[in-house]
Parts: structure tokens; C-alpha cells; sequence
């Protein structure tokens, strides 16, 4: 499958030889590894910059020789080698691309659970499988399947291969021979699932149409649909498995089961909340697949439609708004489906797992379902937001963020209204943070004059924003809903906490204002301002008089820093510039030391309050 191993090479058998020993030619003499950034020097020989240069700055050399030929080179002399920095590139893609050929392709555990059931990442195989050859640039398609364990998700996907292989050997869509015996992703009859993680096709299959190429890649997600099992860990694999994918297909028996609903609401909302943190779609084609529908003569893409229409139909007669995204989504234009009949007994007790042992209505189905799905790849290209195509490169490099993300973000429900509670405790959580930004931000406008910021000394403004926190605190403990006590608790000290880092962080801003505002007054009345006014007199007659405005506007703090000022300007004007920044820089250590005693006396105070309240 993908890139089969009867592919032809790239590289002509004769030429095999000259290849490889072009490849011995690349490497440096020095790290014995292909070259990085080659530079040549004087005497002729390359190397990489960073090992010549190390190997020059030993310090017991007494000059500076060639490690090939010993010849005295200057140092200073290191030319670019931009020619060979192009073949080593070219020779390591296609070493690499030569070897990828010689490893049958398999399903490979990009994203898998450790014992504590946390999501990892194989980075290895993500490297291997979008960043490593010339793909990366490619624009790319992801088919992926979740749903509930042995339903056949394996099997469909082992036929999606097949199509795709016929595909990328630009042949008519099949799925094989009769007899050929299924091979590809794991499966077998039991009731023991495949190791819980997302599994993909080690190679892509490579489409071109138009000049334009695509590398589509399959996924199969473990463990999402695993109502025995861990709750967050299902969410992550399956809202990860939405981000990823182009074109997703949920896997269902029989039926779409109020469980199902439930979990793919839930899905819906955790692959938005981390798909809008990368500017990624995250949804962009759903196909519901029910297996072994009951109806024989009503399967099919028809049949499907209208129940999902008729599905669509019961959520909303349900009137409650926990069920608001699966809602538009069944309505939506992105949506599919498909009824499956049931594949026949014989079929469920092979182990071979060929079309023989379907019943023919099954395997004619699943013909069709599997043809229109490869007919619509061209139209399920990855994109961004805003719609814009997608690279292989961008997702193996976005990867490892979103298990990063999945692997830190807990979500608390186990419900569609639960989730509908936290979502709201959510909104609510950032109309009070934006809040309490707009409030800071009247507090020390971004155009702020001087004189307005030494109107309020630092520690004013910290008691100021303190009780504005706790305002807003009140207000969200307020607004809270749900029945969750702990969860209602653990948001709390999660607000504390961001309003009391935003509190810090303003304050320290807001202290080293006032400083900087009290020195610049200190030098432009000092060393400018009264300079001007032409000698003693005038000096100290518009000293008093900005003094006198000063105190009027903004009080004693300003009059000092006004007042240093003035016994600067009347000395000198150059030496009242540096009295006068003296003065004011004091004023604003002054000002932090006193902010500081108060703070310190206002832990204390709460800390011998809650003595005596525990006493």
C-alpha cells in the first residue's frame, strides 16, 4: 500500500555506485557526518563551518593547518560553499527517500497513552512520516475513523488503502481480488481492541491531478469511543483525531446511540476549543457510517440522510442547548453518512478477511461507499481557518503543540450539560479578565502625561486595583452555574490566581511609571524650563508658580519634585537638570519603599487576622 515496495528505485541501478560514493563525499573529515553549512579554505578542502572553526580555536595550535593536507591556511578565509550546501541537500533527500523505499510500509503509534494514561507523541514517527521528505511541502488530505472498539474500523480502513493505492497508481478504483486476504492496519475477530492511541499509514499516497500533488494519509484512532475507560483520555483522542483530520469518519453499530451523541457533542467542543488556539479548521468534513443497519432494502447514501435528518429532528424537539454544536453540525453542508448492512456471518468468522466471504449485498455497498469516498479526496484538502491549503510540514510541526496542549488541559464533564456548564464558566471567566484589563488600562492610559501618573502615588493605585479585583471576584463567583461544588471552587482559585498575576504585574508596571515620571519632571524644570526665565529672579518666580499649579493639581508629591527642581534651575541650569532628576528619583524610590511596607503590612494584618479566627 502508499509507496509499495515494488515501486520502482529512483537512482538507475549503473549509477548506484557513483551515487553512494558521492554520498561518502559530502562528509566532513573533522564530526564525520555530512556536511552543515560547508565552508572551503585556502588550501582547498571543505568542512563544515562550525567543526573548522572549533578545530582552529584549540589553544595550544601555534597556526592554523588543514586537518586534510596540513597546509597553513589563514583563519579569516572560510568561503561559502553554497553549490555543495545544494548537493548535500539533494543527496540527503534522496538517500532518505532510498532507504523509506526499502521498509515495507505499516500502521505506526504516532500518539499513544503512557501508564498514566497521558497522551505522548512518537516524535520519530511524525518526522518520518511528514517532515522528512519532499511531502513536507506537499498540500495533504487525512482520512481518520473514530468510534466505539471492534466495529470494524480496521477492515474499513484496510479497504481505503487498497482504493488509494489504485488512486495513486492512477488506475481504476478496487478493492483487490476476491480471494486477496486483508493486510494493512491490525485486526482480527475477539473482542480484545488494537493498543489505544492514533495509528497512521507509514506512507502516504502521493495523487496528482493537474500538475498539483497531495499526499493523503489514514488514521486509525483507538480508545475513542472506550466507555470502560478513562473519559478525558477518550476526549483527547478523539477531539485530536477531529483537529487532525480533513475527512473524518465516526464509526457507529446500528445506530446513533444517545452515548454516541453525547460524546460527539463532547468531542466537538474540546477539538474547537484547541483547533481556534493553532488557527486550524476543525471540523471540515464529518461522515457518519452506521455498521450493520437493521433495514436491508434502506442502505446506502440516500437512506442516511434522511436519518440524520430525522436525528437532527429529535435533538432539537429535546430543547436544550447542551446539544447546540452536534445540532449544526447535522445540519450543516460539511455533513455525510452512509447505512452499511451487515457483512454476513461468514464473513465475522474469517480470518482472512477477503470479499468472498461477504454477502453480496454488503460487498456492493461497501464498493460504492468506498468509491465516493476516494472521488471526494481532491475536495478535503487540510486548511486553515480562513480556508487557506495546509502543508504536510505545518502538521508534523503543529503536532507535538497540540499533545502538549491536550496533555496540560483537563475537561471536567462527563455529560453534554456538564460540558454546556463549563463552556458558559468558561465565557464568564474571560468577560471578567477582560474586564479587569479595561480597568488597568484606565488606570495608566497608554498616553499617560506625567503629572497624571504622580497624582496617585503607587501604593493608592495598589489598594485601588486590589479592591477592583475583589469586586470582580464577587461579581464571577456569581455568575457561576452548574452543580458542581469542587468544580465551582477550583475556578474560584483559578480566577484568584490570574486576577492576582494581573494585579503583580500592573503594579510593577505602574511603580516604574511614577519613578520615570518623577525624574523627567525633575530634569525639564530644572535644567530647561527655568533656565529660560533668565536668571535668578526668574527662575524662582516660575519655580512658584508651577510649584503653586503643581500643589493645586496633584498635591505634596509633585510639589517636591517641582521644588528640587526649582533649587536646581536657580543654581544652574545644567546642575538643576541633575538636582532636580535627584529629587525626583528619590521621590519614586520613596514612593515604591512605602507601597512595599504597605503591602507587607497588609499580609500581616490578614495573617493575624486568620490567627485569631482559627484561635
Amino acid at each position: 500500500m502508499g509507496n509499495s515496495t515494488n515501486k520502482p528505485s529512483t537512482i538507475p541501478q549503473e549509477g548506484a555506485a557513483q551515487f553512494y560514493k558521492l554520498e561518502e563525499d559530502i562528509f566532513c573529515s573533522i564530526c564525520l557526518d555530512e556536511l552543515s553549512d560547508p565552508v572551503s579554505i585556502t588550501c582547498g578542502h571543505t568542512f563544515c563551518r562550525g567543526c573548522i572553526t572549533k578545530y582552529w580555536d584549540a589553544p595550544e595550535l601555534l597556526c592554523y593547518r588543514c586537518p586534510e593536507c596540513r597546509k597553513i591556511c589563514p583563519q579569516n578565509q572560510l568561503i561559502p560553499a553554497y553549490r555543495l550546501k545544494n548537493v548535500v541537500t539533494k543527496v540527503q533527500l534522496a538517500v532518505k527517500e532510498e532507504q523509506s523505499r526499502e521498509i515495507p510500509p505499516s500502521a505506526l503509534h504516532l500518539v499513544y497513552t503512557d501508564n498514566d494514561e497521558r497522551l505522548q507523541l512518537d516524535e520519530s514517527v511524525a518526522q518520518r512520516c511528514f517532515l522528512d521528505t519532499e511531502v513536507s511541502e506537499y498540500p495533504l488530505c487525512l482520512i481518520c475513523v473514530i468510534g466505539e472498539k471492534r466495529r470494524g474500523k480496521s477492515t474499513l480502513l484496510n479497504f481505503i488503502l487498497r482504493a488509494l493505492d489504485c488512486l495513486e497508481r492512477q488506475q481504476p478504483v478496487s478493492l483487490g481480488h476476491d480471494e486477496k486476504p486483508l493486510t494493512g492496519f491490525g485486526w482480527r475477530s475477539g473482542v480484545d481492541s488494537v493498543t489505544k492511541g492514533i495509528w497512521i499509514w507509514s506512507k502516504p499516497f502521493i495523487l496528482e491531478r493537474n500538475e498539483e500533488k497531495m499526499a493523503v494519509f489514514v488514521l486509525d484512532t483507538e480508545g475513542s469511543l472506550d466507555i470502560e475507560g478513562d473519559l478525558q483520555t477518550c476526549l483527547k483522542l478523539s477531539a485530536l483525531s477531529m483537529l487532525l483530520s480533513s475527512h473524518l469518519i465516526f464509526n457507529v453499530n446500528t445506530c446513533l446511540k444517545t452515548t454516541e451523541l453525547d460524546y460527539l457533542e463532547m468531542y466537538l467542543h474540546v477539538s474547537e476549543l484547541t483547533g481556534s488556539s493553532f488557527s486550524l479548521q476543525y471540523l471540515q468534513h464529518l461522515d457518519v457510517l452506521v455498521r450493520d443497519w437493521q433495514d436491508p432494502d434502506r442502505c446506502g447514501r440516500e437512506a442516511a440522510r434522511t436519518y440524520l435528518q430525522h436525528e437532527s429532528e429529535k435533538l432539537r424537539l429535546r430543547k436544550g442547548p447542551e446539544y447546540r454544536r452536534l445540532l449544526d453540525t447535522l445540519r450543516s453542508p460539511s455533513i455525510s453518512g452512509f447505512l452499511l448492512p451487515h457483512p454476513g456471518k461468514r464473513f465475522l468468522r474469517s480470518s482472512r478477511g477477503t470479499l468472498a466471504d461477504m454477502d453480496e449485498d454488503f460487498k456492493d455497498h461497501l464498493t460504492k461507499y468506498i468509491s465516493d469516498l476516494a472521488a471526494g479526496v481532491w475536495l478535503h484538502h487540510k486548511t486553515d481557518i480562513n480556508g487557506e491549503k495546509i502543508t504536510c510540514g505545518h502538521v508534523g510541526r503543529a503536532l507535538k503543540k497540540f499533545v502538549i496542549m491536550l496533555k496540560r488541559r483537563q475537561y471536567n464533564f462527563s455529560s453534554p450539560l456538564q460540558m454546556y456548564y463549563s463552556l458558559e464558566n468558561q465565557k464568564y471567566k474571560n468577560t471578567v479578565l477582560q474586564r479587569f484589563e479595561e480597568f488597568l488600562e484606565q488606570q495608566l492610559p497608554a498616553n499617560a502625561s506625567p503629572f497624571k501618573v504622580l497624582g496617585v502615588r503607587t501604593s493608592q493605585m495598589r489598594t485601588r486595583v486590589r479592591e477592583q479585583a475583589d469586586v470582580l471576584l464577587v461579581a464571577y463567583e456569581g455568575m457561576l452555574i452548574g452543580d458542581n461544588a469542587a468544580e465551582k471552587e477550583m475556578l474560584m482559585e483559578e480566577m484568584k490566581s490570574l486576577l492576582k498575576e494581573k494585579e503583580e504585574g500592573f503594579c510593577a508596571k505602574y511603580s516604574k511609571s511614577f519613578t520615570r515620571s518623577a525624574v523627567g519632571i525633575g530634569c525639564a524644570v530644572g535644567g530647561g524650563f527655568l533656565c529660560l526665565a533668565g536668571g535668578v529672579v526668574g527662575a524662582a518666580v516660575a519655580g512658584t508658580v508651577l510649584a503653586v499649579e503643581a500643589a493645586a493639581l496633584l498635591g505634596s508629591t509633585t510639589v517636591a519634585v517641582v521644588t528640587g527642581a526649582v533649587g536646581g534651575g536657580v543654581t544652574l541650569g545644567a546642575i538643576g537638570t541633575g538636582v532636580g532628576a535627584g529629587v525626583g528619583r528619590v521621590v519614586g524610590h520613596v514612593e515604591k519603599k512605602k507601597d512595599i511596607k504597605a503591602e507587607c503590612r497588609t499580609e500581616t494584618s490578614t495573617e493575624d487576622t486568620k490567627h485569631l479566627v482559627d484561635k
